[in-house]
């Protein structure tokens, strides 16, 4: 059945794959109960088929339900509840390309909420690829390390992936800012004469005209600056953009994962740096993938 569920989803039949793979996890929760693995698993595949139908909501609180199981079987820092992390931040996205039009600050909490859960993902995978932790100590066969070390990559790359997005979500969220804030400039003593200015922000397209009154006053900014200072609740900059970058080109000069993102990931190493490379030139947030 769960073979047939993704011959429909990939023949774009989504209502008759939504409907199989309910009936899948309605049969799994019948023998197995909730608490259980193979539960998560069917979960998963059918928050999968809700986000293609546009579900975010009930999507959204099976992975919460699925995170919780595996957090409870598991441990907090297992691959599998990293795996939870990366769909759930990506479904942050959506949530965000869902609202940016109609709730300027809803998308703000996405995108915080999207930050803490990519982060946490992250710390996960570069706990499973360290190779000073304590586990790796223990005996343990060498083709399942590679495995695990194969899906923490590729865990890695997804999360750093999704930053880029984020980076590019915080800019489309301040793009539709309400084009009549007000903000409060403080000039240095020796060019202040009237105190503090008031600047109406005209536009917020890829450059900004700001105008400062009386008209003699007139100064222009470009984008880059006025995105330092243009933001009610927190200040612009790139350091977990750049922490990204970094963590991308690491995975190649790592010995122990160099030949994994050199063979058996290079697509989705490929992809992480096109998205990474596409944020820093402004790429359009709506080419954000779906789960």
């Amino acid at each position: 059945m769960m073979f047939h569920s993704m011959e429909l989803m990939n023949l774009k039949q989504l209502d008759e794959a939504e409907n199989l793979r309910r009936k899948i996890l309605h049969i799994m929760e019948l023998s197995k109960g909730w608490d259980s693995l193979g539960t998560t698993a069917a979960a998963v595949q059918l928050s999968v088929t809700l986000v293609a139908l546009g579900k975010l909501r009930e999507s959204e609180e099976l992975l919460q339900r699925c995170l919780a199981v595996r957090k409870k079987i598991l441990s907090e820092d297992h691959i599998q509840v990293a795996s939870i992390l990366v769909h759930l931040a990506r479904l942050s996205l959506l949530r965000i390309i869902s609202d940016i039009k109609v709730n300027n600050d809803l998308c703000r909490s996405h995108l915080v909420r999207g930050k803490r859960l990519v982060n946490d993902a992250i710390r996960i995978a570069e706990k499973i690829l360290n190779p000073s932790r304590e586990d790796q100590k223990k005996p343990k066969n060498a083709f399942g390390i590679e495995l695990e070390r194969i899906a923490a990559t590729g865990i890695l790359l997804e999360a750093l992936e999704i930053v880029g997005h984020l980076d590019s979500g915080r800019m489309a969220i301040q793009a539709w800012a309400p084009a009549n804030s007000v903000l409060l400039l403080r000039l240095p003593r020796e060019h202040m004469k009237h105190g503090y200015f008031k600047i109406d922000v005209v536009r917020i397209p890829d450059k900004c005209w700001l105008f400062i009154w009386p008209a003699k006053y007139r100064i222009s900014l470009r984008y880059t600056t006025l995105r330092i200072h243009f933001n009610k609740f927190e200040k612009f900059d790139y350091e977990h953009f750049e922490q990204a970058l970094r963590r991308w080109v690491s995975l190649y000069n790592e010995p122990r994962t160099r030949n994994i993102v050199s063979n058996a990931l290079r697509p989705l190493y490929m992809k992480c740096w096109r998205t990474l490379v596409g944020a820093t030139r402004h790429a359009p947030f709506m080419d954000a993938p779906h789960l």
